[in-house]
């Protein structure tokens, strides 16, 4: 606006300087001149409207290079007039200059109306008229320069300024059309809303046609959902989906590139998220979502500050959080980031229910939670609803969303692929399929369990042990072309040669012991399940086994040898490999470099000289790297994701990538940390063969802490249940898993929290009936 308005504004007093001085015209004279030319503006006005009608209509997008073509056109007027001093070319070119300028008046106008939001419209227009603020500051320097260097070169100098307005004008084309769509998709939608209301239609929220980018990578596509007031909606979908990303923009967390977000009536497309708060939108983060330097009352106290004049509600809605997690009240003076995984989860939808939301956004709710935590989650989210409130629950597994929602939105590559009733989704197995792991796809046919977990809830102890026998000669015959076998484990029910054994570990943090006296040994090729809830020290067991932390007491013997005193890369090196629950990778490295960095073990030449001098079996031992990397990236189906960042993924795609620099690293013992935890549901039923598939071609044996119960159950030699730090029960998967103590301190008797994967736990869920085994 200042460069096109510098004709309008700047020049108009030097030009009347300019009929004094150098074409000596008096008073009369030069308002005679004026008189002539300025009624061509109104010839512009005829021309200009109906070319602004006409690319308002066709093509608003060629708006920005005519008005561009239309600033040039004005420099040239401008020279031309200046260097003639023949009076009777002046006045012509005066009045072109006059139509000119018009002309591209109402274009400028029209375009202005329409990206513009209605609601703001005026707002916009007044906007514009500071913007003639830097045109009038630019009236006295070149009236100094007009002074100085005389005026012919003073104008001549707004040719260029002029030019370069024109050149700003004709690259805003991109923007125009964007702008235009997002003001009409928002007045659209915000019609629908109304119209919807006046049918008795409660749409709380709508979002139509949403884009989002990060950077220039774009992760939602033309994204449409709806959520009408008071209902439990279900968003679903595999990993990078585009789940979270959906809700950050509905938070305001980050900026739709296209498209609208229209919340009770009300254009909140581009509100910041302190406003969209303010309006009662609340988002519980995947994850933990406390602030871990404040205590449990701190934080239940810091949700309930916007009701502080009300303390009789604040102490009524604590009150309900307590009676729902009675572990807060126990840990009421204690800092929430001392609480477990599964307590900080709870302090956060306590949180989120004392700040009362009028919608309520859950981000992965089951996230690494044990089923009996899973439970009372669940149970506070219908609580919540109860109270009115609006709910979106992003859930990987299908299994804990059938509980609550009856409509589910499924998401896939930035895109809605399914909406409508929940239990429909169990008649779409090409939606509710596999995308990772795909290789492991063809195992699903392969009874891989040893138990009753892969057979319906009738079959005797017989037909499972039959069952079991079938299973283990189908996977000996399961090939694994990229990677080499190095061992064949034992046969299932055999101990085979025994390759770590923990003796009476304990570790304490002050005066709480995480870890009591734990004591177990694993065979060569055996899978020793990790069980027991939030808290319990799993984690914790790890930490003293890989090295990441010193036990108090106990010892730790790998191979025979006695390694608890060594470091966690020294244990690394002997063939120890671990992954851990929050995958634990270089953000600014791309997949396949993380990939590579994890098969450092097994680089043949390590000689800085010869790498620094490019010797040829340094290129051959890159080449084997690299050729390794290509082998694990097409096992685990990151095709698509090598060249990304680690940092730009989804939480279940770092998983994956943490799964796929444990295999890169090729130990003899693999600790997989919850691997199932942050992936879907489909992917996650895919893991389990995967993981006996690594067992069969490596030989490796596996610990594995997991809250996936079809999962653990289905791949484990034997079951160990730990509970407050201490081993609970430790014998084959069915006695653990039917063991009173497990079931009341682990378990619970939510089919749904349990069972979280397989179709088995979908049916039930569906049904609403009780456990099967439980």
């Amino acid at each position: 606006v200042p460069f096109i308005l510098i004709p309008l504004v700047t020049l108009r007093p030097l030009l009347q300087l300019f009929y004094e001085q150098e074409l000596g015209l008096n008073t009369a004279e030069r308002g005679i001149l004026s008189a002539t030319t300025e009624p061509f503006q109104l010839i512009g006005l005829f021309i200009g409207v109906p070319l602004a009608a006409r690319y308002m209509r066709v093509d608003p997008t060629k708006v920005a290079p005519l008005l561009g073509i239309v600033a040039s056109f004005q420099v040239v007027i401008i020279v031309l007039l200046v260097t003639t001093k023949n009076l009777w070319l002046v006045v012509p070119l005066r009045a072109a200059l006059a139509m000119a300028l018009s002309s591209s008046l109402p274009v400028i106008i029209a375009t202005l109306s329409l990206i513009n939001p209605p609601r703001v419209r005026s707002l916009g227009f007044s906007l514009v008229n500071l913007f003639i603020l830097p045109t009038l500051l630019l009236q006295p320097i070149i009236g100094g320069l007009a002074d100085e260097w005389g005026l012919t070169r003073a104008i001549l100098l707004l040719g260029p300024l002029t030019l370069v307005g024109g050149v700003i004008l004709a690259t805003t084309s991109r923007y125009i059309a964007s702008d235009i769509d997002k003001v009409r998709t928002a007045t659209v939608t915000m019609a629908e809303v109304r119209a919807a209301h006046r049918r008795g239609e409660s749409k709380l929220l709508v979002c139509r046609h949403l884009d989002v980018h990060y950077d220039s990578v774009q992760v939602l596509f033309d994204v449409d959902f709806e959520v009408a007031e008071g209902e439990i909606v279900a968003l679903l979908g595999t990993n990078g989906a585009g789940k979270s990303t959906l809700l950050k923009a509905i938070s305001g967390l980050v900026d739709p590139s296209g498209g609208a977000i229209i919340y009770d009536g009300t254009d909140m497309t581009f509100t910041p998220p302190e406003e969209v708060v303010g309006r009662g939108v609340v988002q519980v983060p995947g994850g933990r979502g406390t602030f871990p330097g404040l205590t449990v009352a701190e934080n239940l106290r810091l949700a309930a500050w916007p009701y502080q004049r009300d303390p009789a509600y604040v102490a009524e809605s604590t009150e309900a959080v307590l009676e729902h997690f009675p572990t807060l009240r126990e840990r009421w003076g204690d800092l929430a980031g001392n609480l477990s995984g599964g307590e900080q989860q709870m302090l956060t939808l306590g949180m989120a229910f004392i700040a009362k939301p009028r919608l309520l956004m859950i981000d992965e709710l089951s996230l690494g939670l044990a089923p009996i935590v899973v439970d009372r989650l669940l149970r506070i989210v219908e609580a919540i609803r109860a109270r009115g409130t609006t709910v979106i629950l992003v859930e990987q597994s299908v299994n804990v969303a059938l509980t609550l929602c009856e409509t589910a939105y499924f998401m896939e590559k930035g895109q809605i692929r399914f909406h409508g009733p929940t239990r429909e989704l169990l008649d779409r197995p090409e939606i509710l399929r596999s995308v990772f792991l795909e290789g492991a796809e063809s195992l699903s046919a392969v009874p891989a369990d040893h138990d009753a977990a892969a057979v319906p809830a009738d079959h005797d102890a017989a037909a499972v042990a039959a069952d079991h026998d079938a299973a283990a000669d189908a996977r000996a015959d399961v090939p694994m072309s990229a990677m080499a076998a190095r061992a064949e484990p034992r046969p299932n029910g055999e101990r085979g040669e025994i390759v770590l054994v923990a003796e009476g570990l304990t570790r304490s943090y002050g005066g709480v012991r995480a870890c009591s006296d734990v004591s177990f040994s694993l065979a060569q090729g055996a899978i020793l399940g990790v069980i027991g809830p939030n808290g319990a020290g799993k984690t914790t067991l790890f930490d003293v086994v890989s090295g990441y932390m010193p036990p108090d007491q106990g010892r730790l013997l790998f191979k025979g040898s006695d390694i608890t005193g060594l470091s966690a890369d020294a244990r690394a090196r002997l063939g120890l490999g671990r992954s851990f629950q929050d995958a634990r990778l270089f953000p600014g490295l791309s997949v396949e470099e993380t990939i590579a960095l994890a098969l450092e073990r097994h680089v043949e030449v390590r000689d800085p000289f010869a790498t620094a001098v490019g010797l040829p079996m340094v290129r051959e031992s890159e080449a084997a790297v690299t050729e390794r990397v290509d082998e694990l990236i097409e096992l685990v189906g990151l095709q698509a994701y090598r060249a990304k960042f680690v940092r730009e993924l989804s939480t279940g795609t770092r998983r994956i990538v943490d799964l796929c620099c444990l295999l890169a690293h090729g130990p003899d013992v693999m600790l997989f940390d919850e691997p199932s935890s942050g992936i879907a549901q489909r992917e996650a039923e895919a893991l389990g063969p995967m993981i006996l598939r690594v067992r069969q071609a490596t030989g490796a044996s596996i610990v594995i802490i997991e809250h996936d119960m079809p999962l653990v159950r289905s791949i484990s030699d034997e079951i160990m249940a730990l509970d407050l730090g201490q081993v609970i029960a430790h014998d084959a998967p069915d006695v653990v898993l039917h063991d009173p103590r497990v079931v009341a301190s682990y378990l619970g008797t939510n089919d749904a929290a349990v069972a979280r994967s397989g179709t088995e736990g979908l049916l039930q869920s569906s049904a609403g009936g009780p456990p099967a085994d439980v």
